[in-house]
């Protein structure tokens, strides 16, 4: 029985709607992530998924429904040939619809574990654009800004229209970054039909300057100018309805010395990014406090994880 595991990972990054993710490592060791248990070793003739985990209960009641299933079918519709069934074991580290990359985890994961299973039938190039197929029939779109770090670990970012899928950006060893998920759920098909189908020039040239500004402030190694570049121009105006303590917990977290507070993907959960230890202390606490009733949420302090998804 081999096991697997992939991080959990923050979309758009608030200045890269679409184009920036960052792979998670909590400070504790935590395995903030998906875990899957193959026995490729001894196929069975009908493919089987238990699941356990503390966020199991937000999957479906029927494995037949859960994405590590559909991952084996995207396989045998791609190579159009029965492939072996196995007994698979998923633990669900990560609760559904949190905007912290669930439904790529668990993709990645799969995909990931699947093709080793099957012997590497699928270069990397190629599993890449399964695995964002599979996750683009959840969320109703196809993006990499979850799947890619989950992959590769590091702060990712896409490239559209280029051979290579995303680039893995330099950035700064000390920052930390604070998730806290409150307990509840936001949709991340939900969250992208609140967003209008087209903008206005003005908002284009905005968005596409901090993104430039953030990334270059990152190779040029000015932690200040990439602090003040992170602004969301795009995605916040419209899903702050759907979050609506958002504003003032950036006000308090501000309040309090932390450099910035975003939404992490489409959300609900929030990240506060810190630039010390003392700071990243101050924001679990304060994350913790404000959502300690809800018995599902968790807060973790985590460090940019290195690597992605990966054999344990």
């Amino acid at each position: 029985m081999t096991r697997y595991y992939a991080p959990a990972s923050t979309g758009n990054f608030t200045v890269g709607f679409d184009l920036l993710g960052l792979a998670l490592a909590p400070e504790s060791g935590a395995l903030l992530g998906d875990v899957l248990e193959v026995d490729a070793q001894k196929p069975v003739a009908q493919l089987s998924l238990a699941v356990s985990g503390r966020y199991a209960h937000q999957l479906p009641a029927d494995p037949r429904h859960n994405v590590v299933l559909a991952c084996h079918q995207a396989f045998e519709r791609l190579l159009e040939r029965p492939l072996p069934r196995f007994a698979m074991h998923l633990q669900k580290n990560l609760p559904v619809g949190s905007g912290l990359g669930s439904s790529a985890c668990s993709i990645v994961v799969a995909c990931h574990a699947l093709n080793e299973a099957f012997g590497r039938p699928l270069d990397q190039e190629r599993l890449l654009q399964v695995m964002a197929g599979c996750e683009g029939g959840i969320s109703g779109s196809i993006h990499y800004d979850n799947v890619a770090p989950s992959v590769f670990g590091g702060l990712q970012l896409m490239l559209p229209h280029s051979a290579k899928i995303s680039r893995r950006l330099p950035c700064f060893g000390h920052w930390r970054v604070v998730v806290c998920y409150p307990g509840t759920t936001v949709s991340t098909k939900a969250a992208r039909e609140v967003m209008p189908a087209t903008v206005d020039r003005a908002t284009a040239v905005e968005f596409a300057g901090l993104l430039s500004r953030f990334v270059s402030a990152l190779y040029a190694g000015d932690e200040a100018e990439a602090l003040d570049s992170l602004r969301d121009v795009l995605a916040e105006p419209h899903r702050q309805a759907l979050i609506p303590e958002l504003t003032p917990l950036r006000a308090l977290f501000s309040g309090h010395g932390i450099a910035h507070l975003g939404i992490s993907g489409s959300g609900p959960t929030l990240f506060a990014l810190c630039t010390d230890d003392g700071q990243a202390q101050t924001a679990a606490k304060l994350f913790a406090g404000h959502y300690e009733k809800n018995a599902d949420a968790m807060t973790h302090i985590c460090r940019i994880a290195e690597s992605g998804v990966r054999a344990l």
